[in-house]
């Protein structure tokens, strides 16, 4: 099915004077935030822009220079969306500007976020989403207990920096994390700085603790917020949404539709499902469930645990820690064996506790089923012949 590379075919001669920034372009911004632009974007702490074609050319001599991310055909393919941008009449002239790429073992944050400008005067804050470092994933993890981790107060401090050296009007989208941080920025700047952001799209990234949502800021910017989840949204359905979501068709299945670039496309739309997959609304409704049961005290132990004994392995990335699965599952268990006895305990406590949050919505979801089933049975029965 059409996805955004059939997009760049299809409206890729058209310049965004002639038709406007749509959904689309949104999700094309917020892919290209995860390519590693050091040395071809101009950095937060320098002057001036580059057009998309030129960074393009800069970044062919820089091999493996993109960031990796979440999956392996999504890394494969983002160098193939660069270039059909570049070559396109829509995208090659769009400016770039203020990149950040960091990542902190020590304060655990993983952050990046640069500025396409479609014209002196519109621009699109794009923040990238969690990269296969661990750090990245831990932070996201951090979400479920914290109301702000580090990489939401850089997105606010950087937000207010951009929109101070550029005049107009800002559009801001992201993808996975970098969705959320779209969000938690528009909703954390001055009040008086609001205004100027038309929209905020939010591409299947986490939500918020209740309290950040109904904090002023938030309700100040909620009309403003776009959630789009795949139909089998398990990233995007963690902690809490505001405003409205609309469900996008997806090539893949499963936890697979995570990745933008098997979103389906229609002309200048996604394209949409009428609701979420069954297996989406189990899945969040246990996960919802168990954290509702559990402190955010407990929460914390746990993720810190938890990544003590992966970072056991000596891995900092994904990728690392799946080369060599029995020495680093050797290494993790080890470490679980040196944890305190009363860590481990509770460890296992938590984990039986989520699976049994799992079968219990399981069990009440057959029931459902069972009980509407029979109903439509003997509905049908009452019909006369």
């Amino acid at each position: 099915m059409p996805n955004i590379l059939d997009y760049l075919d299809w409206r890729g001669d058209l310049e965004f004077n002639r038709d406007p920034i749509n959904e689309v372009d949104n999700l094309v911004f917020s892919v290209l935030s995860y390519m590693d632009f050091a040395g071809a974007v101009p950095a937060l702490d320098e002057s001036g822009s580059v057009a998309l074609s030129d960074a393009c050319e800069t970044l062919k001599l820089m091999p493996d220079q993109v960031t990796a991310p979440i999956t392996s055909s999504f890394f494969s393919r983002l160098p193939l969306l660069l270039d059909k941008c570049a070559a396109s009449a829509r995208y090659r002239g769009v400016r770039l500007s203020n990149y950040v790429n960091k990542v902190s073992f020590d304060e655990a944050e993983q952050f990046s976020a640069l500025v396409f400008s479609i014209d002196e005067n519109t621009h699109f804050v794009a923040f990238s989403g969690t990269d296969d470092t661990l750090i990245g994933w831990k932070e996201d993890l951090e979400m479920s207990f914290r109301e702000v981790v580090p990489a939401q107060r850089s997105a606010v401090e950087y937000l207010e920096l951009v929109m101070a050296r550029l005049p107009g009007v800002f559009y801001l989208g992201g993808h996975s994390k970098g969705g959320n941080l779209a969000v938690f920025a528009a909703a954390n700047i001055p009040a008086d700085l609001q205004p100027s952001i038309l929209l905020v799209y939010n591409n299947d990234g986490p939500g918020f603790q209740r309290s950040i949502i109904e904090s002023p800021g938030y309700q100040r910017v909620t009309d403003k917020i776009i959630n789009f989840l795949p139909q089998s949204s398990v990233v995007g359905m963690l902690l809490n949404q505001s405003g409205h979501y609309q469900v996008v068709a997806s090539e893949e299945s499963g936890i697979m539709q995570h990745n933008a670039l098997t979103w389906e496309v229609l002309g200048t739309s996604f394209v949409y499902k009428e609701g979420l997959s069954s297996s989406s609304v189990l899945f969040n409704n246990a996960l919802r469930a168990w954290l509702d049961t559990v402190s955010n005290e407990e929460r914390a132990e746990f993720i810190e645990a938890l990544f003590t004994i992966l970072e056991a392995t000596g891995a900092r990335t994904l990728r690392e820690f799946t080369q060599d699965k029995l020495t680093n599952a050797k290494a993790m268990i080890a470490t679980f064996k040196n944890l305190e006895p009363e860590t481990q305990a509770h460890l296992k406590l938590l984990l039986e506790t989520f699976f049994a949050e799992i079968q219990k919505v399981l069990r009440s979801s057959l029931t459902e089923s069972i009980s509407s089933l029979i109903t439509r049975t003997f509905a049908r029965k009452r019909l006369p012949s």
